[in-house]
C-alpha cells in the first residue's frame, strides 16, 4: 500500500501543478471576456456614428428649413391672406419637428434645447408679426414684416443652434 507520506507528496506536486494552471485558465477566461466586451461595444458604436451624424445632418436641414428666409419665400402662395400664412407657417414648423423628433436621442440636452429654443423665437417672431397686419391682409404683408423683424434677432438663434450642432460633431467625432 501507499503510504500517508507518498500520497501527501503526490498530492503536493498536483496542487503545485494544478493551482497555477486553474489560475491561468481564469485569467485566460476572464481576458477573453474582456476582449468580447470590447469587441461588441466597438461595433456598436462603429454602427451608431453614422446614425448620430445623420441626425446632426437632418437637425441642420431642420434648422435651414424653418428660417424665416426659407420657410416665407416656400410657403407664401398668391392669394393667401395673412392668417392664412401665418397657420401655414406654424404648421409646417410643427409638421418639420415632428418629423425630426426623435434625432433629440443623438444630442446632448443643451444642444437640443438650443434647437427647441430658435423653434420658439421662430413661432414668437411669427406670432408677433402676425399680431402687427391685419388678419385678412395679403400674404405678403406678413411676409415683408417677419422678413424684417427677422433678420437679427431669429437668426442669432438659429446661428447659435447649428454652431451648436458643429461644436458637438467637432468635439464627439473629429477631437
Amino acid at each position: 500500500m501507499i503510504a500517508l507520506d507518498e500520497i501527501l507528496k503526490i498530492a503536493g506536486i498536483v496542487v503545485l501543478i494544478a493551482a497555477p494552471l486553474l489560475i491561468l485558465l481564469r485569467w485566460f477566461l476572464k481576458h477573453n471576456l474582456k476582449l468580447k466586451e470590447l469587441e461588441l461595444a466597438n461595433s456598436t458604436y462603429k454602427e451608431l456614428i453614422p446614425t448620430r451624424l445623420q441626425a446632426y445632418e437632418r437637425l441642420t436641414i431642420l434648422l435651414e428649413r424653418i428660417s424665416p428666409e426659407a420657410i416665407v419665400i416656400r410657403e407664401n402662395r398668391p392669394g393667401m391672406t395673412s392668417l392664412q400664412l401665418q397657420k401655414q407657417l406654424l404648421q409646417i414648423i410643427r409638421q418639420e419637428f415632428e418629423h425630426n423628433f426623435a434625432m433629440q436621442i443623438y444630442l446632448p440636452v443643451k444642444t437640443w434645447d438650443t434647437i427647441i429654443k430658435s423653434r420658439d423665437e421662430i413661432i414668437k417672431l411669427i406670432n408677433t408679426s402676425s399680431a402687427e397686419v391685419q388678419p385678412a391682409s395679403p400674404s405678403m404683408e406678413l411676409s415683408r414684416v417677419i422678413l424684417e423683424k427677422g433678420i437679427n434677432e431669429t437668426n442669432f438663434y438659429l446661428t447659435k443652434a447649428k454652431e451648436a450642432l458643429k461644436k458637438d460633431i467637432q468635439l464627439y467625432y473629429f477631437d
